[in-house]
């Protein structure tokens, strides 16, 4: 069920998304300005300050986004909105402190509005699963997209691609999610981002929704490519839960720089002597030496010689190259060995 025909990385804005590139961090504000623009400027100056790459927000009309029925649904979340001008403050902003800006378009009626923004990638929610029109529609807009598959199954995932696909989009990232606020540990579920890389040949990432910044790390140390965390400057907000599992603040930063410092951890992937080993063989490695007082003109014999530290000598795995060899001179127990005391046997 493997969906053929994705690049396997894209740029978005100015920055590279996929293998050997750094994770892209998008700092996810979603609802968390309430619908006040001065709240939603104080989350793009915490997004900017923890060098996150990517400000993201969510775009929506209630009455086309949710059915007369789920009345309470539009209650809550009408007032959690903003104005297109308000948007474009906000797009402007974002440029403004070298950040990108990206929205989701909830509905139809939001579509114009990332046009108008002419944002670098569009956003797919998880509820969009099972809705391959909209993501079609999405699609055309011409631009790379990130989508999110919180209760997706493998078969959704990829009728979804084929969705991008039919719009004209090549360059998707897929991100990994699960939708309840807060996860809890036993169903976040890392490994399923080695599901969706078997199902495309795109990058792979992680939406989060637990309380604290594990999961996140570990998905950065599995490859994952696409980060995204919501944010908020509000907590213990009734009638709220993107809170619950937000970054604030107080440790917003310390994410961004840890995401970082994993990413530099996990290194090249070489197998080979670090830089900082150098010195460290010396004292960490051991050579052969003398077991006992050996007189000059000895044959040695594999009883003669021991390993120990330091590794400034003959390593041990060269102790078939000196057996049967005869010392020139006597050596103490504890020397080390040296080729230039040794020479060939009659």
């Amino acid at each position: 069920m493997f969906e053929a025909g994705f690049h396997e990385s894209f740029s978005l804005g100015d920055r590279k998304v996929g293998p050997g590139e750094p994770v892209l961090f998008i700092a996810e504000a979603g609802v968390s300005h309430f619908g006040d623009i001065a709240i939603a400027r104080d989350l793009v100056d915490l997004a900017a300050d923890a060098k996150a790459d990517v400000f993201k927000t969510q775009f929506f009309d209630v009455e086309e986004m949710i059915a007369a029925r789920a009345s309470e649904w539009r209650d809550r979340l009408r007032p959690r909105n903003l104005t297109l001008d308000q948007a474009a403050e906000i797009n402007e902003r974002c440029a403004s402190k070298g950040m990108l800006f990206m929205a989701t378009a909830h509905d139809p009626s939001r579509i114009p509005w990332l046009e108008a923004l002419d944002v670098p990638a569009i956003k797919v929610g998880s509820g969009e699963r099972s809705n391959p029109g909209f993501l079609t529609e999405l699609a055309r807009l011409g631009k790379p997209m990130v989508v999110s598959t919180g209760m997706y199954s493998a078969s959704d995932v990829a009728e979804a691609l084929r969705a991008c696909r039919a719009g004209g989009c090549d360059a998707v990232a897929l991100l990994h999610c699960v939708t309840a606020y807060p996860t809890p540990d036993e169903d976040v579920n890392l490994g399923a981002m080695d599901v969706l890389g078997g199902l495309f040949g795109g990058p792979v990432g992680y939406s989060d929704h637990t309380p604290d910044h594990a999961a996140i790390l570990a998905a950065v140390a599995r490859g994952a490519r696409v980060i995204e965390k919501h944010i908020t400057t509000l907590f213990n907000v009734p009638n709220a839960q993107d809170w619950k599992v937000s970054a604030g603040p107080d440790d917003l930063p310390q994410l961004v720089a840890a995401i970082r410092r994993t990413e530099k951890q996990l290194g090249h992937g070489r197998k080979e002597v670090a830089p900082s080993e150098m010195a460290g063989q010396a004292w960490a490695l051991k050579s052969l030496v003398a077991g006992r007082d050996l007189p000059a003109g000895h044959v040695l014999a594999g009883d003669d010689l021991m390993a120990k530290r330091p590794g400034d000598g003959i390593h041990p795995n060269r102790i078939d190259d000196v057996l049967g060899m005869r010392l020139k001179q006597a050596i103490a127990a504890d020397e080390p060995l040296a080729m230039a005391l040794l020479e060939r046997a009659e």
